[in-house]
């Protein structure tokens, strides 16, 4: 209302001044009186609009003053925001907490002080103006304003320090001293400390906005406390983590060369059994009896020889130190060999044998002997888990399949020109649940007719990293009682062929 009293002072003035001028044209005695009131309603009006302008520029002075005030604050915190994100030590941070907490209050001193693990103290961590030299002062918690502050868990102010009866001395300090406001610091949700500011430069005492201030930069301060401690905590379980890599490192090649040296101090014996027990089944002088304990000398030794080289095949894979040597290699040959080396185990349960092989000759860059030995596995099993006078049927297709490609960020799936060879049986078959750990290490199917059978569990674990090697995949489609069929894709080009050449 009152900024109105001018205009309307001014209105006033100038209608009865146009009135008086009517009056003095007719020559009449009022035209005076009205004009005098008109020139004194325009002086009160003219007074009125300059205490009114006075009053507007004291208002946006302060408000321009308020605006550079809250510049100057956002400036602090931004500033310590900066170095909550890239500070390198605890007592760099707390200095620099102490020293913005002092500027942004606009006091004579600031500092921080931190729970002690000295008993039960608070050891001032940092200190800025009135506060410098008390840098690793230790106070009591109970009985001092900033102990009370952090057993309250919430912000306190005091106009009076030294007679605060929850203050405690400090000698050379308390003298300087009036007037204080106190915060305290969390760090994942527990009060660790006090930030605090003393004697305010430009008031006796410390206001409800100061502590609003003082409480944000406590808050910044604890998302910086926090995220040191993470930081801290994700390089600490890095640490931890590359020596557990570096003893399960040193493990495996332990391992590895321990393997190694047993395989080869066991294979010279076994050779050594294989090769004679096979000489004296050359000979006519053994009859029937003996002739079938060295036979079953023979094919346990092979047995026992296969396995160990399994075992040390997958060491070396385990360890990176399995290589291919891929070259154009005839696949139908291949597996007409593997069809060859397993003819026994069939012949002896009286098994059939069905091979649908093209007519056209298929040539893929492959390891040769790896090849052969995925073959060998995966028809011994065939062999092995289908009753007498069942049916082994093996197939190879020549075909376009999506396979992966690339490593880490890029890999990917990408149509590739590959042979598709499967291996079916009329078997047992294995339980849907079963199927996933076919593959593993050191892993049998938990059945009764998978216990009945020999074996270590390494022969598909093997057979999987062989083909994965060679760039391809493999796979197993099994129905429980009508057996099984297992897959595995190579592509032609092999495992270095680029895609598109």
């Amino acid at each position: 209302m009152g900024r109105h009293v001018p205009f309307r002072l001014a209105a006033g003035a100038i209608f009865l001044g146009w009135v008086a001028f009517g009056a003095a044209q007719l020559h009449h005695w009022v035209a005076w009186p009205i004009g005098i009131t008109g020139s004194v309603l325009g002086l009160l009006a003219f007074h009125q609009g300059r205490i009114a302008a006075q009053v507007r520029h004291a208002e946006l002075e302060r408000a321009a003053q308020s605006a550079v005030g809250r510049n100057r604050e956002l400036d602090l915190l931004r500033g310590l925001a900066s170095t909550l994100l890239a500070f390198r030590s605890p007592d760099e941070l707390f200095d620099e907490v102490a020293q913005v907490a002092k500027d942004l209050i606009r006091a004579d001193g600031g500092a921080v002080m931190l729970r002690s693990t000295e008993g039960n103290f608070l050891r001032v961590a940092a200190g800025d103006g009135l506060l410098r030299s008390e840098a690793g002062r230790l106070l009591p918690i109970e009985g001092s304003l900033a102990g009370a502050a952090l057993l309250a868990g919430e912000s306190i102010r005091t106009d009076r320090v030294e007679t605060d009866p929850r203050n405690h001395p400090v000698q050379g300090v308390d003298g300087q001293i009036g007037a204080a406001a106190l915060t305290p610091i969390r760090s994942r949700g527990q009060v660790i400390g006090v930030v605090s500011v003393y004697n305010k430069t430009d008031s006796p005492v410390f206001t409800a906005d100061d502590t609003s201030l003082l409480e944000t930069l406590a808050e910044q301060l604890e998302v910086g406390l926090d995220r040191a401690e993470m930081l801290e905590d994700a390089r600490r379980n890095q640490l931890v983590l590359e020596e557990t890599n570096a003893e399960l490192l040193r493990a495996t090649h332990l391992k590895s060369q321990f393997l190694a040296n047993m395989s080869h101090e066991l294979r010279t014996p076994l050779n050594a059994i294989i090769g004679f027990s096979e000489m004296l089944l050359m000979e006519e002088k053994f009859d029937e009896t003996e002739r079938d304990y060295l036979t079953s000398i023979a094919r346990n030794g092979r047995s026992l020889l296969a396995m160990i080289n399994s075992v040390l095949d997958t060491a070396k894979l385990e360890a990176g130190q399995m290589m291919i040597h891929p070259e154009p290699l005839e696949i139908g040959p291949a597996v007409r060999t593997a069809i060859a080396d397993t003819e026994s185990l069939r012949n002896a349960k009286r098994q059939t044998c069905q091979v649908e092989l093209p007519t056209d000759p298929i040539v893929v860059q492959a390891d040769g002997q790896k090849l052969r030995q995925v073959l060998f596995n995966l028809l011994s099993n065939a062999a092995k888990f289908t009753a007498d006078g069942g049916r082994v049927t093996i197939s190879l297709t020549r075909t376009a399949v999506p396979l992966p490609v690339g490593d880490g960020a890029g890999a990917g799936l990408a149509l590739r020109d590959a042979v598709w060879i499967a291996v079916k049986d009329s078997g047992i078959g294995i339980p849907p649940a079963d199927i996933g750990r076919l593959f593993q290490t050191f892993s049998q199917i938990d059945s009764v007719a998978g216990r009945t059978q020999q074996g270590s569990g390494l022969g598909l674990a093997l057979c999987k990293q062989l083909v994965e090697l060679h760039g391809g995949t493999i796979g197993v489609e099994s129905v429980p009682t009508e057996g099984s069929t297992f897959w595995f894709i190579l592509p032609v080009a092999g495992p270095e062929g680029a895609i598109g050449r």
